[in-house]
């Protein structure tokens, strides 16, 4: 029996094929397609403060990471003396602030942001933080169907391995992976003849690398598993159907 060379990405239909053989048959060919990438948190990290001449310290406590997904960006700053704060992003013109500034719609591209610490109209000191937003890119998640050896109805389910690659240049964790089943044939309904199971992703369990991958299964994270069933009917249309296999997922920086 011929297994067609694997080619897929999780997003679209990849093709389970069940061929009349002495027995039920394997996987097959597989398109391409891309999964769902969420953006991810912001992170919260010191920053070495910049000190203007004068009476007061400033520092910022907390910013966006240096290379971010998102469009929201989070400031947390701290002044000695509680002088006036004054807050900008990039030229827009200065604001009074508290110490903690939100800054919503932020768009790609590289910004900065400002901060003041001001006392009857003269600056005590003053910081700034540069960061780059980037629109991120999806991830891929490519099956491995050269693995997967024939299906025969009632055995144990077959794992799916899967190459899941990550192109942006921030590391990813992936949240949610599902996998679903369409097409079939006349008296081989994939809702019924089918048992499809994805990895159950704790927070933080599946972490990719900043334009690496990671393959599953691996030493914390099964993969995908695939099975037909045996059900008290005449499963003989099965040997025939075409299934459309399909990936999907979400993952946040």
């Amino acid at each position: 029996m011929r297994i067609p060379a694997a080619k897929a990405v999780a997003g679209t239909a990849l093709v389970l094929m069940l061929v009349a053989a002495a027995s039920y048959a394997a996987v097959g060919h597989a398109g391409d397609g891309h999964e769902r990438h969420s953006p991810g948190a912001p992170a919260t990290t010191p920053t070495a403060p910049i000190v203007a001449p004068g009476s007061a310290a400033l520092r910022i406590q907390a910013h966006p990471p240096s290379i971010s997904t998102r469009s929201t960006a989070r400031f947390r700053v701290e002044a000695a003396g509680e002088p006036t704060l004054r807050c900008r992003i990039d030229k827009r013109p200065p604001k009074d602030c508290e110490d903690a500034v939100v800054y919503r719609g932020v768009g790609v591209g590289s910004h900065t942001f400002f901060v003041q610490a001001v006392r009857r109209g003269r600056t005590l000191a003053h910081a700034g933080f540069g960061w780059t937003v980037l629109e991120p890119k999806p991830f891929t998640v490519s099956p491995r169907l050269d693995a997967i050896g024939p299906l025969y109805p009632g055995t144990t389910p077959t794992a799916i391995p899967v190459l899941i690659t990550n192109p942006n240049p921030l590391a990813i964790t992936v949240t949610a992976l599902r996998v679903s089943a369409s097409g079939g044939a006349v008296g081989c309904d994939p809702a019924a003849n089918l048992a499809l199971t994805a990895p159950a992703l704790a927070s933080g369990k599946l972490r990719v690398p900043a334009r690496g991958s990671v393959s599953l299964p691996n030493a914390t994270v099964p993969a995908p598993t695939i099975a037909l069933r045996e059900l008290p009917v005449d499963q003989d249309a099965c040997q025939e159907a075409d299934f459309d296999l399909a990936l999907s997922g979400s993952a946040g920086a």
